[in-house]
């Protein structure tokens, strides 16, 4: 024998639902018409769809058990006003308003507080545009409800005031219903099998009530005809819906996504918007209540259709707005050292070469930091980059407004000096520079000294000179300072050319620079 868990039992038993609702379907139109026996086969379906989201809750166990628990608990109260009106049938009475009517009417705001639940759920952080276009299109199909069933009922109403107020209260509850499972429908979120089949049902009750409401209105409605089958199926696929397994995903939040009006929606508004003038354009013998109603209906449509705009516009200014922070930091980061926040390489180059171009006075000041090899080694490389750091701050602070402070990458600084008047400005920065960097670093709680070598290389106004000629003099004469002791700056001079011998680190950078 096999055995059946609980999970095996919740993955099949939901096609029972529909064959044997199918079934009975036919059964009941087998059945003669308001007979007894066929309205016992009606409330059994009914039943059997309340008995499925008992069972669904329980095998499921989904996270949103309450929307289904207030869906179920509305298809009851309909299946128990079924029963009362199979009660006073079997004893011969039609009564109304009667207990049967409470029933009815207490379901449809059970079922919508099921479907604000789901809505509520389903949708993350919000979604007023998906909110918005369930409110206006529900607008649309109030005008289109009460131009064909309330309307009409208000005029041909009883004038007894609770039977006046039952009457009305049917359409209403529908009206409602539209408006929750529109929401329904706008929601991000998983579109499952049971969603498919939630709405259907929901859908198809709608459209059977309409139906009903024109029919009971024109004395055409039929006991045990085909618009009753058509509430049977609406039974049939909510039941189907709270058995089938994806019911447990139906209320599950999900991220809501920019929406914007596409193709669907765009002509579901429209068609919203029309659908007022139009009734009226068809209706020739539109009550002045009905045209009032119509026009009130398409003003407060306009209303939300401009409000809609209105958060389409916010939605694209802050698309846009956060194109232009996004290309922003891409921009920075292209062009500046993540440690220091100082130019980098790119940047430094590009710079180089358009105060170059200028003509005026330019000086290039190369920065190799002394011995800083062994801050890496005593005390780690966090430390070396919190000195790095360090460094660049007191750069940035000892430079005039318009100079331009890079990092080329390791411990090797630059700093560029365009429209410098003379090399005795830059030698003036250079000082400032080691004096600013003979001060100790305080890197957790230790005192750590650091020191650079520096050369300063100038173009003359008006001399012409390529940028890689320009940082490799700078570069010269940096090596030319650390081989008279460190710690000092030097500027360089065309003797120093044949002197000075720099195959280390610091050519090496300049020419990687050159080269970038």
């Amino acid at each position: 024998m096999p055995s059946w868990s609980k999970e095996s039992v919740g993955t099949f038993a939901w096609a029972a639902v529909p064959i044997v609702g199918t079934a009975l379907v036919g059964v009941f139109f087998l059945l003669p018409a308001g007979s007894i026996e066929q309205s016992a086969v009606y409330d059994l379906v009914g039943l059997a769809a309340v008995g499925a989201a008992v069972v669904g809750i329980s095998l499921q166990r989904p996270a949103g058990w309450r929307a289904w628990a207030f869906m179920g608990a509305g298809q009851l109260a309909f299946v128990v006003g079924d029963v009362i009106w199979t009660v006073y049938q079997a004893q011969g009475v039609d009564p109304f308003p009667s207990p049967a009517d409470i029933s009815y009417l207490l379901g449809y705001p059970l079922i919508a507080v099921g479907l604000a639940v789901a809505i509520r759920r389903r949708i993350s952080g919000g979604d007023r545009a998906g909110l918005l276009d369930a409110a206006i299109l529900a607008t649309g199909a109030a005008v289109v409800w009460w131009t064909l069933v309330l309307g009409p009922q208000v005029a041909a109403a009883d004038p007894d005031p609770l039977s006046f107020a039952i009457s009305l209260a049917y359409p209403i509850g529908d009206l409602i219903l539209i408006g929750m499972a529109l929401g329904l429908l706008m929601t991000p979120g998983a579109r499952s099998l049971s969603f498919a089949f939630l709405v259907g049902s929901l859908l198809i009750l709608l459209v059977a009530d309409l139906t009903f409401g024109i029919q009971n209105l024109d004395g055409t409605y039929v006991d045990g005809g085909p618009l009753d089958g058509t509430w049977l199926i609406a039974y049939i696929g909510f039941g189907t819906a709270a058995l089938h397994p994806s019911m447990r995903g139906l209320v599950d939040p999900r991220p809501v996504a920019v929406t914007l009006l596409g193709p669907v929606r765009l002509v579901l508004l429209a068609v919203a918007m029309l659908v007022g003038p139009v009734l009226l354009a068809v209706d020739g013998h539109a009550t002045e209540a009905i045209v009032v109603v119509v026009a009130v209906a398409t003003a407060l449509m306009s209303v939300l259709v401009l409000s809609r705009l209105a958060g389409m516009v916010r939605v694209l200014d802050r698309d846009i707005e956060r194109r232009k922070v996004l290309e922003e930091q891409l921009s920075f980061q292209a062009f500046h050292d993540p440690l220091t926040g100082l130019a980098n390489r790119r940047r430094f180059m590009e710079a180089v070469t358009d105060a170059l171009a200028t003509g005026e006075g330019t000086a290039a000041l190369f920065l190799d930091l002394d011995d800083f090899k062994d801050v890496n080694d005593h005390m780690g490389h966090d430390a070396g980059d919190a000195v790095l750091s360090g460094v660049g701050h007191r750069l940035l602070a000892s430079i005039r407004p318009a100079d331009l402070a890079c990092r080329l990458g390791g411990d090797e600084f630059a700093v560029l000096m365009p429209a410098t008047a003379g090399i005795e400005d830059a030698q003036a920065v250079a000082e400032r520079l080691l004096d600013a960097l003979a001060a100790p670093l305080e890197v957790d709680g230790v005192a750590v000294r650091v020191a650079a070598s520096i050369g300063v290389a100038f173009r003359k106004a008006g001399e012409a000179m390529r940028t890689d000629d320009l940082l490799r003099r700078s570069d010269i004469a940096m090596y030319h300072a650390k081989a008279r002791g460190k710690h000092q700056a030097a500027s360089y001079a065309p003797e120093l050319e044949a002197t000075t011998d720099a195959p280390g680190s610091a050519r090496r950078t300049v020419r990687g620079a050159s080269a970038a």
